[in-house]
């Protein structure tokens, strides 16, 4: 096991000029920075998706209809690459899930129970891989300890086929890679330490158990085929194969990275790109950030760097960040927001990274941008 020491880096933007219209200097380095996308926003309570068509000139919505039907928002959600798989419950508590492919627009749904419509039955989280869907679900007991499961569904057209997994601790989220599930759990009736279970897809069986302590905030992949189990203080990075801890990554008190509190995050191969709790350094209460593993390094995107006050409060009305990704073909940040008010609106713009930062485009969105799917 290596143990690694975390600096944070707050330098990224400071050098990002900015004309009177807050757009920076012209990239002209940059071979066109055409490219479409799908915005996933979030309106009154449901989702709906936005189809953008960017170039040299800016960012336009195109009005065309896209695949994704507007639903309300779940209670789980799970992204995996380019698909997005949603749970709701159902008035006879069976509930659904959902996996859209956001790349061919394709749609594949199951009930996830049928058997036994239990109403009480509390689901934690949920997954998927290839024709597999997984949801961690309670069972409350009045007179015992409740009882846990892991559900692995079939999404193949017209199964409805399933098998449950009892578990010892309660689960609290999941994640899949390399055909296994990884369930972070927690003993609350003993130790209140949490655990990560590496359990086989197809067969159901608990390949391998390793006790992580107090105070996990939540797992994530690496990119690299490794788990990322994020604490405050720390990350460790756990070999997603033999379950080895391999690297122990501390951070200076202050200079945290803080992915571990975030719902968003869009992975690269070995960075990650989020909103950040921004604390002291913005006026905001979330910033774009993107932490490089392979450095140990958090580079942070501050609004007040490359926005003037008159463009953030008036012009682009920015409330809080909301979702950060990244755009590999034109080597572009971008980064979703909340507008002020109650409008539901939000908007989305593209931000060029270190070493040469420079802010790019902005769309006004009809939503508050919660993923972005690169077409």
């Amino acid at each position: 096991m290596k143990t690694y020491l975390f600096i944070c880096m707050f330098i990224a933007c400071l050098v990002m000029g900015c004309s009177e219209e807050g757009v920076g200097d012209k990239i002209d380095e940059s071979p066109s920075l055409k490219a479409d996308y799908t915005v996933l926003l979030h309106k009154d309570g449901h989702m709906k998706t936005a189809l953008l068509n960017a170039d040299s000139d800016g960012i336009t919505i195109n009005p065309g209809v896209g695949d994704f039907e507007m639903v309300p928002v779940p209670q789980q959600f799970y992204r995996n690459g380019n698909q997005m798989g949603f749970y709701s419950s159902k008035e006879d508590c069976s509930g659904n899930i959902t996996v859209h492919d956001f790349s061919d627009g394709t749609t594949a749904q199951t009930t996830a129970f049928t058997e036994d419509l239990n109403c009480d039955r509390n689901v934690k989280s949920i997954a998927f891989s290839g024709n597999k869907a997984l949801l961690a679900y309670v069972v409350p007991k009045d007179t015992k300890k409740d009882d846990y499961y892991l559900r692995i569904l079939d999404l193949s057209e017209g199964s409805n086929s399933f098998e449950d997994v009892s578990l010892a601790k309660e689960p609290i989220q999941l994640l899949v890679s390399n055909n296994k599930a990884f369930v972070l759990c927690l003993d609350a009736d003993i130790t209140n330490k949490y655990s990560l279970m590496s359990i086989n897809i197809d067969s159901g069986v608990l390949t391998h158990e390793v006790v992580l302590g107090t105070d996990v905030l939540k797992i994530s992949k690496d990119g690299m085929g490794n788990i990322l189990v994020s604490y405050p203080n720390l990350h460790n990075l756990i070999d997603g194969n033999t379950m080895i801890l391999g690297v122990t990554t501390n951070y200076l008190l202050g200079k945290e990275p803080k992915f571990g509190y975030t719902k968003q995050e869009y992975l690269g191969e070995q960075t990650m790109y989020y909103p950040m709790e921004s604390g002291s350094k913005s006026s905001y209460p979330h910033i774009a950030a993107v932490y490089d593993f392979k450095e140990n390094m958090s580079i942070l995107y501050i609004y007040e760097n490359f926005l003037s006050l008159e463009e953030r409060n008036l012009k682009y009305e920015i409330e809080d960040t909301t979702m950060v990704s990244y755009d590999a073909k034109n080597n572009l940040i971008l980064i979703g927001y909340s507008k002020k008010g109650d409008s539901g609106k939000g908007g989305l713009m593209r931000i060029k990274p270190i070493p040469d930062p420079k802010f790019v485009d902005n769309i006004n969105l009809d939503g508050i941008p919660m993923e972005l799917f690169p077409n």
